[in-house]
């Protein structure tokens, strides 16, 4: 393995991780950029992140389950936001870890920052609860 090849894999190991925050303009069926948050990466490196949004959608406000598990975070806790925003754990999405790593070797994705630890902990401590999650999903992404 090159030293370059061997440099990146080693820094997609230090930046993804649980809590950090990426930014990119490439996701399937959204024609814009957004934030998300890294939740973890399961046995086949796939890596599970929520989304932050500026607001909570119409459609998810008429359904107590998934409004549960929309996240406020602060505007004053994170300096890349324009307006206290959300978290929008009621939906996981998955990347494979090789796809998000290239992204970031190609600048096509950024890494923001890092949740606080408090909002990590609230985050997660939501999730566990929640029923919207499969036993597999829990294991692999929030334990």
């Amino acid at each position: 393995m090159s030293k370059c090849i061997s440099a990146i894999m080693d820094l997609s190991n230090i930046l993804i991780k649980r809590g950090n925050i990426f930014h990119s303009c490439k996701f399937e069926n959204i024609d814009h950029c957004k934030y998300f948050v890294v939740m973890g990466e399961d046995k086949n490196r796939y890596v599970g992140y929520f989304f932050i949004n500026s607001n909570i959608t119409h459609s998810i406000k008429k359904k107590q389950d998934l409004l549960d598990m929309q996240m406020h975070i602060k505007r004053s806790d994170y300096s890349f936001l324009r307006y206290d925003s959300f978290i929008g754990a009621n939906a996981l999405s998955y990347i494979p870890k090789d796809e998000l790593t290239m992204q970031l070797e190609k600048r096509l994705t950024t890494y923001i920052g890092n949740l606080t630890k408090e909002d990590e902990e609230r985050l997660l401590d939501s999730l566990r609860r929640s029923k919207l999650y499969s036993a597999r999903e829990q294991k692999a992404y929030f334990s």
